[in-house]
């Protein structure tokens, strides 16, 4: 359908060029017909495209705003996990302290250090998940702002073909200009916001799959405050046992 659309508009063009240089003379009072028939065609052209830009625009609005919020989600919960294990860890040196006092022993250089960076540990290391996660949110600020770059660069190469037009000067050479560049409009008209559309849908996919590495972010801190957190537990443990007589 397009293609017949971009022949018909070009046999049209070329019709008025014989009909404006059907005399050996030629007839410049034309030209400019052909010239608005042209620019015409352009201001569809960049309707088509600024309301592409519009869209990508939203699409990439949509898409950094959902990773945000699933990025907060992910956060909240993997600092649940963390102080849930932390509990736990204080249990267990609580279970170590009881088991000193029954024995009447003191294990104060047992805990010197050891409760305190266990209290700690949640803070540390989501504080840690945070700076990654914001890393991964920043590359998905990035990718929409290249997109968005390539899609203003669109944009600016559609407002240059009014300058052309002008460039195409006067007389059978500005017809034959004209014409060239009326076919490309056309065929502008329906490959420049398809261009965009494929651009923009693909750089949301990518945003979208940050949600991997955000979930990365979350369960290797998690990971690590815990096998820290288990650390200091066992030495506690093992300081424990060693005053306590057998």
């Amino acid at each position: 359908m397009v293609g017949k659309a971009v022949l018909v508009f070009g046999v049209a063009i070329f019709a008025v060029f014989a009909q404006v240089y059907s005399f050996e003379t030629g007839n410049n009072d034309d030209v400019p017909i052909v010239r608005n028939d042209a620019e015409k065609i352009l201001k569809k052209l960049k309707a088509a495209v600024d309301k592409a830009m519009e869209q990508a625009q939203k699409a990439l609005d949509d898409a950094e705003k959902k990773i945000q919020e699933k990025a907060a989600a992910i956060e909240s919960s993997a600092e649940a996990d963390m102080q849930t294990n932390e509990k736990t860890q204080e249990n267990a040196v609580a279970q170590q302290k009881q088991k000193a006092t029954d024995a009447d022993v003191s294990i104060d250089d047992c805990l010197t250090g050891n409760e305190d960076k266990l209290v700690n540990l949640p803070a540390v290391y989501t504080q840690e998940m945070v700076t990654c996660t914001n890393a991964k949110i920043s590359d998905g600020v990035s990718y929409a702002q290249d997109a968005l770059n390539k899609v203003q660069n669109i944009v600016n190469e559609v407002e240059n073909i009014k300058q052309e037009i002008k460039d195409c000067g006067h007389g059978l050479k500005a017809v034959k200009c004209i014409a060239k560049l009326a076919v490309k409009i056309e065929k502008d008209i329906t490959s420049l916001p398809t261009k965009i559309e494929t651009d923009i849908a693909a750089t949301v996919v990518m945003i979208a799959q940050l949600e991997q590495k955000v979930n990365s972010c979350a369960s290797d801190n998690v990971s690590k405050s815990k096998s820290e957190g288990d650390a200091v537990v066992a030495a506690v443990t093992t300081c424990v046992a060693g005053k306590i007589p057998a």
